[in-house]
């Protein structure tokens, strides 16, 4: 069996392991306090090769990618060819505030992806991947002079970690130049968070402890399409996607503990085993201009109105969900692919840019979130196999008004594998 084969089916073996644990998933994937209202913070759209130019993907087109961001674009897969991708990502998190600072690190699991022709141009991709992550930890000393009075040091802590996954069937098909696609995804996990008062005196004064635990199981559904114009030797292709509004299904437990001298007291639990927790519909629109496989570049924007949103939290300082704008651009160059004297010229080099309008705003201070990004495509075996590469440096939010300023990078590196399984060898 080929090399590549192999790697693949090795592959597929861990899928249902990945999987499986994620079913059972505790670990802080991220490290955020952003992360505290709704679904926590939204996995970054792409594979590596998307990621190294900002995520664009919405009007993009080639037959050297797995394209899940607009499933119109599965269509473009040769007829003939597999395609699998695997890949992880490492994040750096320097969190401030205008009186201390603290680093977070992680390393996860990106994606797992494959696509193959159904029949004629019909072309089917899977996925899973991290749909979610929450993490944070939070903790806060009492400093109101009239309650230290009454009630001494007081120590409020705010923890939550956990976070959802996703699994998803894409199709797309192509008319000649005008392509459609459609896709469905099974998104499961569960998500904790826990806020505790703490009272570290002789009052008598009981601390309390309480938690939201919730356990999410629900399919979601998005549609696509793409039209190609040729221009000369050039090409234009402007593409669409419509996520539908999801009306999360989960099951969900509210607990509040006094915990005292006299042990223990159960003040609430309540569990519901068929609550609700809105994802707005969301609409993208792309254009990438292209020459062959030497070069493209794109432009993306996305918008979600998060404002009637259930973040099945209470709100705090002022906590107000807005409508979410985020722009996407980035540009793919590469030399000579066919190139059989100097390998760099064969490398693929990315780079782009992104501006998010996120959905949150604390005290009339809108949180931005932007950066840029670079990526590699570095080419083995034959010209549609590669290990991608994307660095992301960006900035989340702001230390005025006395909130937190996120600076980060991440880096991802996936294995891209190509081949073709459907001709009937004749010779050994």
């Amino acid at each position: 069996m080929h090399i590549y084969k192999k790697l693949i089916m090795a592959a597929l073996c861990l899928l249902f392991v990945t999987v499986a644990a994620a079913q059972n998933q505790d670990a802080v994937n991220t490290f955020t306090p952003y992360t505290f209202y709704g679904v926590g913070d939204l996995t970054p759209p792409g594979l590596s090769y998307h990621r190294g130019m900002g995520g664009i993907g919405i009007g993009m087109r080639n037959n050297r990618t797995i394209n899940y961001l607009n499933p119109a674009a599965l269509s473009a897969q040769d007829t003939l060819s597999f395609m699998f991708d695997f890949g992880g990502e490492m994040q750096n998190y320097y969190l401030s505030t205008n009186a201390q600072s603290s680093v977070h690190n992680s390393i996860n699991m990106h994606h797992m992806a494959m696509s193959f022709p159904v029949w004629g141009k019909l072309v089917m991709a899977l996925l899973v991947s991290p749909y979610s992550s929450i993490g944070y930890d939070v903790i806060g000393k009492e400093t109101r002079p009239e309650i230290l009075v009454e009630s001494g040091d007081v120590t409020y802590s705010h923890q939550g970690e956990g976070g959802l996954n996703q699994l998803m069937l894409s199709l797309g098909y192509s008319f000649g130049r005008l392509a459609v696609g459609g896709q469905a995804q099974y998104i499961f996990g569960s998500i904790d968070r826990f806020d505790n008062v703490d009272f570290t005196n002789t009052t008598g004064m009981s601390s309390v402890n309480s938690g939201k635990l919730i356990k999410a199981s629900n399919f979601a559904f998005a549609l696509g399409a793409q039209y190609t114009q040729p221009l000369g030797k050039y090409s234009l292709t402007a593409g669409a996607v419509y996520q539908l509004r999801n009306n999360m299904r989960i099951e969900k437990t509210d607990f509040i503990y006094s915990i005292g001298g006299m042990g223990t007291d159960t003040l609430r639990y309540d569990s519901n085993p068929d609550a609700r927790l809105l994802v707005p519909a969301s609409i993208g629109v792309g254009i990438t201009l292209s020459e062959g496989a030497k070069w493209l570049a794109g432009l993306d924007y996305t918008y979600r109105d998060w404002t009637h949103a259930d973040f099945g939290v209470p709100a705090s300082r002022n906590f107000k969900a807005m409508p979410e704008h985020i722009i996407r651009a980035g540009f793919e160059y590469t030399p000579n692919r066919y190139d059989i004297r100097y390998f760099l010229k064969r490398w693929s080099y990315r780079g782009g840019l992104f501006f998010e309008n996120t959905y949150l705003q604390f005290d009339d201070t809108r949180i931005k979130n932007y950066g840029l990004t670079l990526g590699v495509g570095i080419p083995i075996g034959n010209m549609n196999n590669a290990v991608n590469i994307a660095a992301e440096l960006g900035q989340r939010g702001t230390t005025r008004n006395g909130l937190i300023r996120e600076r980060y990078w991440k880096v991802s590196v996936s294995l891209s594998l190509y081949d073709i399984w459907f001709i009937k060898q004749r010779f050994e």
